[in-house]
């Protein structure tokens, strides 16, 4: 594991065992951002090297400056499917117990995970269209087996490590030029193989994400501004939470929480039906009206709605 995955693994711990408000803390960008500051430290030293070995980088690509320009793949819609996916999952290990999906002030996410602390981890990430896949300062694009027939690298740190010591990145390009890329880590299995197995499934394109609840009539100045799924939670394998986030102009707030079991407790106004349990905190709001528009859809997942609000 590499130092970083350490701090991060650390810092999730921690946040485990602590009380909060609903998680809110973006990984993605907590790792991205710590890699960042590991290659600026070692690109001078890997270019270096392979200068006075004397390697011919032949299809390599190495950029020594610039920054990667990433495309949302989820987002939050003021429409009746609060929960947005631009990029999804298709055919994923039997080890995977679940897939989340955030958007935040910090970036949105859509992840898969297995279960136990070094379970593996997914990621996906969209880039915008180019010929060649972009790249950050110090990194390099190994070539890989083509995914749906069109190209792919292994995106490292180190040329003669195109899997990047476990921490492995492929990017394709897709059928309207941009790029994808899938990273996974804590990986049992050949990187190679089931990266490039899920690659292939991955399906680009805009679709709602269903969700547990049904919400009648919200009022029209409050719109969505954060949308957190986490499946499974963070600190809970067996569970899941959904904490959705609205605000009004004249600064009134509404979080709704909501995840499976019965009489939890929680903040604000909250009540259980159907083997789910809802709170509903407010400023601004009453959040006893707001939890009465509320209607649970229960833990079948068949159930679930894409029409989550309704006039």
């Amino acid at each position: 594991m590499t130092p970083d995955a350490d701090r991060l693994a650390a810092g999730l711990r921690e946040l485990a065992r602590s009380p909060a408000p609903p998680m809110r803390l973006d990984v993605a960008a907590v790792r991205a951002s710590a890699r960042r500051r590991l290659r600026r430290r070692r690109v001078a030293q890997v270019l270096g090297g392979l200068l006075t070995c004397g390697v011919l980088f032949g299809a390599v690509t190495v950029l020594n400056g610039g920054d990667e320009v990433t495309v949302a793949v989820a987002s939050v819609s003021q429409g009746g499917d609060p929960l947005l996916a631009h990029a999804s999952f298709g055919w994923l290990p039997e080890s995977v117990i679940g897939v989340s999906h955030v958007v935040g002030a910090h970036g949105d996410q859509v992840m898969a995970r297995s279960a136990g602390p070094y379970g593996m981890r997914l990621w996906l990430s969209m880039y915008e269209a180019d010929d060649d896949p972009p790249l950050e300062d110090g990194r390099s694009a190994v070539p890989a087996p083509s995914v749906n027939g069109r190209p792919a690298y292994w995106i490292t740190d180190d040329v003669r490590d195109p899997l990047n010591g476990g921490d492995t990145y492929v990017r394709w390009q897709v059928s309207d030029g941009r790029w994808a890329e899938l990273h996974g880590y804590y990986m049992e299995a050949d990187p190679r193989a089931v990266l490039l197995r899920i690659a292939e499934d991955v399906t680009i394109g805009t679709r709602p994400v269903p969700l547990p609840l049904r919400i009648d009539g919200l009022p029209a100045d409050l719109d969505v501004t954060e949308v957190h799924f986490w499946r499974p939670r963070l600190d809970d394998e067996e569970g899941w939470v959904l904490v959705m986030f609205y605000a009004a102009p004249d600064g009134a707030t509404v979080t709704i929480q909501v995840g499976p079991g019965e009489g939890r407790g929680g903040t604000g106004a909250c009540d259980s039906a159907a083997g789910l349990h809802v709170c509903v905190d407010a400023k601004g709001r009453d959040a006893r009206e707001t939890l009465g528009r509320i209607t649970l859809l229960g833990p079948d997942e068949r159930r679930w709605t894409t029409r989550v609000v309704t006039p």
